[in-house]
C-alpha cells in the first residue's frame, strides 16, 4: 500500500493504518537521531516522541513534499530541542554539583573495542544533520535544504566546509605526511 493511502486512512480515523508507517520510517529516524544525540535509549525515546508527535499533527503533512522529509524535520527539530535541554542541564550540574557521569554501556564497549564512539562530536548540531543525511542516508542536496530550511546553495557549501574540515581533522590526528582523504559524496 502506498504511503499517501496509509495517511489517508489514518486522517480518516483509522490509527491501526500508522503502524505500517512506523514500520517503514522507524529505522531511518532512529539512525538519525542516534547520530544526533549519541546514545541509543535517548534516540530511542526520541523515536517514540517524535511518531507520536507525527500521529497527532498528520493534519500539517502537505502532499507536495515527501514524507519522510517531512519526518526528518520533525526529528531534526525534537533532537535540536533534547540537545538544547542536555546542555543546559550540564550546565545547571556543574554549577550546583561535582557531578562524574557515569558512563554508558556503549561507551564501555567502544573504549574495550577500541574505537571512538561519537566521532562526531566535535561538529556543530547542523553538521551532524548535513553529514548523516547525505553521507548515511543519501538524500539529495536539495530533500536536505527542504528538511532543515535552508537554500540548497547553503547546503552545498556547508558539506563542501565540513569535508575540509574533517580531512583537516583526519590528517592532524594521522600526522602531516598522511594524504588519506575522508571520501564523502
Amino acid at each position: 500500500m502506498e504511503i499517501g493511502e496509509l495517511i489517508e486512512k489514518v486522517k480518516q480515523g483509522d490509527a491501526n493504518s500508522f503502524e505500517p508507517i512506523i514500520r517503514m520510517y522507524q529505522q531511518k529516524i532512529f539512525s538519525y537521531c542516534y547520530y544526533l544525540l549519541g546514545h541509543k535509549q535517548e534516540a530511542e525515546d526520541a523515536v517514540q516522541e517524535i511518531f507520536f508527535k507525527a500521529f497527532r499533527c498528520l493534519d500539517s503533512y502537505r502532499y507536495d513534499h515527501s514524507f519522510l522529509a517531512w519526518l526528518y524535520k520533525l526529528a531534526a527539530n525534537h533532537c535540536r530541542t533534547m540537545l538544547t535541554r542536555r546542555k543546559r542541564w550540564r550546565l545547571l550540574q556543574l554549577k550546583f554539583w561535582a557531578y562524574e557521569q557515569a558512563k554508558s554501556a556503549e561507551e564501555i564497549y567502544a573504549e574495550q573495542a577500541g574505537f571512538e564512539l561519537n566521532s562526531l562530536a566535535g561538529l556543530s548540531v547542523t553538521e551532524k544533520e548535513i553529514l548523516i543525511l547525505r553521507v548515511m542516508e543519501d538524500h539529495s542536496f536539495e530533500e536536505i535544504a527542504r528538511i532543515l530550511g535552508i537554500r540548497p546553495a547553503a547546503v552545498r557549501k556547508r558539506f563542501e566546509r565540513l569535508k575540509r574540515k574533517l580531512n583537516g581533522e583526519k590528517r592532524t590526528k594521522e600526522g602531516l605526511g598522511y594524504e588519506q582523504r575522508v571520501e564523502l559524496r
